[in-house]
């Protein structure tokens, strides 16, 4: 009986011993904080998933990466898996990836993980965004930003480039300004649009709502499609023709807009100041259309 009791008690210290040296020594914790070149016309290319992201653009002509990734575990962990990032300056351009784990873990108690990426670049530079489960803070950065990402929000501000791709799944995107030419979809998620100065817009989504303030060019091209959801649309400056396809959706619209032809289906209306296309579709959900001309 005693060496029972003296062989469980040796195997108790050993797991504690080893419990605690696994806390201690966690490879998967993870710090970086260097600056990188990038051309006058690069592009920062960042891939990474659960991360919180801030990325600001200032005067500066290099790039400074700061990385914190630290897990609490509260408990037993092998520390098997090595979590690292892979930063690569190739042809002007700036890539950020995370390299993928390997190995497996065993843990018994509760884990957590602080994990933020901070990025300050050149406000002129370009942004590539590939992402999981992350939100993004993206400030003064007047390049081309393309945001590509599953479950997670976006929201920029005083970014006025002129070229804007964002593909979301399940995340809402917040914008206030840009210009030129602007491009979304989103499937379960809502699009916010302030003080905008767009030539061109393409906005699909699916079920959520989309919220955009825009001047309207006269050479400019709107096409925005929702199942269920609403648009609800403010012109800012300008005018031109407003057609809208509906299924069981309801458009409603302010005073400076003339009727010009209505049925069950369709409603076309014209906004006077301008010659832009404003194409919506949209199946169950409304639509609403205001100018501050």
């Amino acid at each position: 009986m005693k060496n029972k009791q003296l062989v469980l008690s040796l195997v108790g210290l050993f797991l504690l011993s080893f419990s605690a040296h696994a806390q201690r020594e966690s490879s998967s914790d993870f710090h970086l904080d260097e600056v990188y070149n990038l051309s006058n016309t690069g592009t920062v290319h960042l891939s990474s998933s659960d991360a919180e992201v801030t990325i600001k653009g200032s005067e500066r002509s290099d790039v400074r990466v700061k990385i914190d990734r630290v897990e609490d575990v509260r408990g037993f962990s092998s520390n098997r898996r090595k979590f690292d990032v892979d930063v690569e300056e190739r042809s002007g351009d700036l890539f950020i990836s995370e390299r993928e784990a390997r190995g497996v873990r065993v843990m018994m108690g509760s884990y957590s993980v602080d994990y933020s990426i901070d990025i300050e670049m050149p406000a002129n530079g370009s942004l590539r965004i590939k992402g999981d489960d992350d939100d993004y803070l993206i400030r003064s950065v007047n390049g081309a930003i393309s945001v590509s990402i599953d479950d997670g929000d976006v929201e920029l501000i005083e970014c006025n480039g002129s070229d804007f791709d964002f593909q979301i799944e399940d995340g809402d995107l917040k914008m206030d300004g840009g210009k030129g030419t602007f491009y979304a979809r989103s499937d379960d998620g809502n699009i916010d649009i302030r003080n905008a100065a767009f030539d061109n817009v393409e906005i699909r989504v699916e079920d959520g709502d989309v919220s955009i303030e825009t001047t309207l060019s006269d050479t400019g091209i709107y096409e925005f499609s929702a199942d269920d959801g609403g648009i609800d649309f403010v012109v800012l400056a300008g005018g031109g023709m407003f057609n809208v396809l509906k299924d069981d959706g309801r458009v409603s619209t302010s005073s400076a807009f003339d009727t010009i032809r209505e049925t069950e289906s369709r409603s076309q209306l014209e906004l006077s100041g301008g010659k832009a296309e404003v194409d919506i579709r949209i199946n169950d959900g409304r639509v609403r259309l205001s100018s501050e001309n």
